[in-house]
């Protein structure tokens, strides 16, 4: 192929998966709109846009990924992860956690000496927090459990199949593996707001991206990002929804204590990401050998299978011989 060819190829690889992100766009924007035709208030109930939305943009990435694998590679990997795989994600999770946590620590200080972050930074506080913009006594308990259980169970799903799933999946037919990483961090991190969330959003896009690569299940980020939700925003939400009667001393020290454990997490994160990365190889080696192994015995067969003709050949004619004799 052509340096021009793959030039374009490679660019349209990109805008497609421009354009599968559009379709999550547009199916999350149809929900929103049907509960503003409908009267429905989207900040009382979360929970229930949040369930509806991710039934819609399930569905509509499933169907994508089923086009996109028709006579060809499945765009999203699933298998069954080994128990080391699971220990390193749900350590890895615990690590981002970390590294999320000391970012905004250090945006918040950077903030205080400029105006422009402080106020990005009040806007992330804003949007992370389920009751900034809505007072809780209007909030039903049902829809803040169903909220809870979305974060943390249901949202990491859709946001794995489109991300790594569809559009990972796309670009690595393209780029190959590593440059995918990067490529759909980047617009991973695009998603989050160019504001506070996009640095910590790309780094964590790069991890998710590289930890389905290594794990090749989408299982993996499935789990890693679910665990990141649950000690990163669900307890802390179910905690602070006063109508549960949580203490919020009690609430407090989980946060506190979640945070400094997460941090100190961080370098054994990294010892966690080495070990799926020694499995990928180990595997890889393995499937090596038995290709080898496979090529040889086909080679024997062959050779055998040659050499029964000629046999088969040589009494053929000796018969013949014989007859005439």
């Amino acid at each position: 192929m052509s340096l021009g060819k793959q030039i374009l190829s490679k660019l349209g690889a990109i805008g497609k998966a421009l354009v599968w992100l559009l379709y999550f766009i547009c199916a999350d924007g149809a929900v929103y709109y049907s509960f503003a035709f409908f009267g429905i208030d989207r900040s009382i109930y979360k929970g229930l846009f949040t369930l509806i939305s991710s039934i819609v943009v399930f569905i509509t990435m499933m169907v994508i990924s089923k086009l996109l694998s028709m006579k060809k590679e499945p765009l999203i990997k699933i298998k069954k992860l080994a128990p080391g795989q699971v220990i390193s994600l749900v350590v890895i999770a615990l690590g981002m956690l970390g590294f999320v946590t000391l970012y905004i620590i250090i945006a918040g200080r950077i903030a205080e000496y400029l105006e422009s972050l402080k106020n990005a930074m009040e806007e992330y506080r804003d949007s992370v927090d389920r009751f900034s913009d809505t007072p809780q006594i209007v909030v039903p308990a049902w829809d803040t459990v169903l909220y809870v259980l979305m974060l943390c169970f249901v949202i990491p799903v859709t946001e794995e199949i489109t991300f790594r799933g569809v559009i990972f999946g796309q670009l690595r037919r393209a780029f190959g593996p590593w440059v995918s990483v990067f490529i759909s961090a980047l617009i991973f991190g695009a998603m989050h707001g160019i504001s506070v969330h996009i640095g910590y959003a790309v780094a964590c896009g790069i991890i998710i991206a590289a930890c389905y690569h290594l794990t090749d299940s989408i299982l993996g980020p499935i789990l890693l990002h679910s665990i990141f939700n649950i000690f990163g925003s669900g307890i802390a939400t179910f905690m602070s929804f006063e109508a549960f009667g949580i203490p919020e001393q009690v609430s407090s020290d989980f946060m506190l204590g979640t945070n400094l454990l997460s941090m100190m997490m961080m370098p054994v994160a990294v010892i966690a990401f080495a070990y799926l990365v020694n499995h990928k190889r180990k595997i890889e080696k393995e499937l090596l050998k038995l290709e080898e192994t496979s090529k040889v015995q086909v080679e024997l067969t062959e050779e055998a299978n040659a050499a029964s003709v000629e046999e088969t050949q040589a009494a053929s004619e000796e018969i013949q011989i014989e007859a005439k004799e």
